[in-house]
């Protein structure tokens, strides 16, 4: 996603990637946006209204995307760096009942744990996934064009990059073994949205050359998965991205955000240039098969999410000019094919340039941050896959221009 269930990404990212897995405690909304070096943390009542609270996380100056792992145990944000240099994520650790972050530790034989500080990846990361057992974190970069992988430390939360055998490039010694991220070919290719399985990595991409767009399968290997540490270089080591990918397929011009249903059968992509939205079914390979020809979505979708608790799609349209014409959330059911109608009354009014949407675990609200109008729009979800807008919203938000969400519990 911009990128479900422990088969899959828990991944509340743009061009990423979502609710959680159900758990107890308080149900929790974390907001972000550029330039708001903070992930503030809202409450969610029984009727789905927003109360602020005090809590927050600090976090980089540009944070983009943030991901929970599916144990509901850690949560990552991706700082892009404004695009203009080395991004870099920083690592908390999640509180399942409170909601609240705290920094993530390494693990420490001696009795004390330092809190880690964020870890560099490529230039420009703009989305990032998280394999369905939680232990491997992967981050796109755009502006290097390369894929950055990371394992998760099971006690403390800290990652520690992958290490692999480097291709020849400038940036990398041939056969040394150090952290490498994987480069994508054609060089021109950028990728845009990730989401992942327990055993595979989609990645959605675009080539500036062609125009064109393109999803790429990447299988990883599962084994060492409970080490800490980095043991063997790739092809051999735990969560390294085996290159070249094992299948890819066109993907319209620009897909932008994807997302998977909860069974992991079916791959949703949207494509913010065409305006559309693709069904893909999903082998046990990893090959992805188009289901019939893409639907019309609205004005320039952005974000993409399934309904955790049933067969409904939600897309956030951002809209056309400074002020978001058009903009607005699309809804679709889909069969046992992964075929899409559109659901009655759709597309459905948002407040000013909707910029992503999140469901929470119970399936029965969807959250949009709505960037232009600096609020927050929630919307109750009925048996038939229709929004209602909850009683006070749109909501204020705590950060201004909303870009990102992710709701738990």
């Amino acid at each position: 996603m911009r990128a479900h269930g422990l088969a899959l990404s828990l991944v509340l990212v743009l061009g990423g990637a979502g609710g959680c897995k159900g758990g107890s405690g308080t149900k929790v909304l974390y907001v972000m946006g550029p330039g708001s070096p903070t992930v503030a943390i809202l409450e969610v009542s029984g009727a789905g209204a927003l109360i602020p609270t005090a809590n927050f996380a600090s976090t980089g100056s540009a944070p983009d995307v943030i991901g929970i792992d599916p144990l509901l145990r850690f949560a990552y944000v991706v700082d892009s760096a404004n695009g203009i240099g080395a991004g870099a994520v920083s690592q908390y650790v999640l509180n399942r009942s409170t909601g609240i972050l705290t920094a993530a530790t390494f693990s420490s034989t001696s009795g004390t744990a330092s809190a880690s500080t964020p870890v560099p990846t490529g230039v420009n990361p703009s989305a990032l996934a998280i394999d369905g057992n939680g232990f491997f974190v992967y981050v796109a970069n755009q502006g290097s064009n390369s894929i950055s992988g990371f394992l998760i430390d099971q006690v403390g939360g800290t990652l520690t990059e992958i290490k692999q055998q480097p291709p020849t490039t400038p940036n990398c010694v041939p056969n040394q073994i150090i952290p490498c991220p994987l480069p994508l070919v054609p060089p021109s290719v950028a990728p845009k949205a990730l989401t992942a399985t327990a055993s595979m990595l989609f990645v959605a991409m675009t080539d500036s050359t062609t125009g064109t767009g393109s999803i790429a399968t990447y299988m990883f290997n599962t084994s060492g998965e409970s080490s800490t540490t980095v043991v063997a270089a790739c092809p051999a080591g735990p969560g390294c991205l085996q290159s070249p990918p094992a299948s890819t397929i066109a993907a319209g011009t620009n897909p932008v955000a994807m997302t998977m249903d909860p069974s992991g059968k079916f791959l949703f992509v949207v494509d913010s240039v065409a305006n559309t939205v693709a069904a893909f079914s999903i082998a046990s390979s990893g090959q992805l098969t188009a289901v019939g020809a893409p639907l019309a979505a609205g004005t320039t979708p952005v974000s993409v999410r399934v309904n955790p608790k049933g067969n409904f799609l939600y897309i956030a349209n951002q809209g056309s000019g400074t002020n978001c014409v058009n903009g607005g959330v699309s809804a679709f059911s889909f069969d046992s094919s992964g075929a899409l109608t559109a659901l009655s009354g759709s597309p459905f009014t948002a407040g000013t340039c909707p910029s992503y949407l999140a469901p929470d675990s119970s399936g029965s609200f969807l959250f949009v941050a709505n960037s232009g109008s600096n609020t927050i729009s929630v919307f109750s979800i009925d048996s038939s896959g229709a929004l209602a807008q909850v009683s006070g919203s749109p909501f204020n938000s705590p950060i201004n221009n909303p870009t990102t969400l992710a709701s738990i519990n």
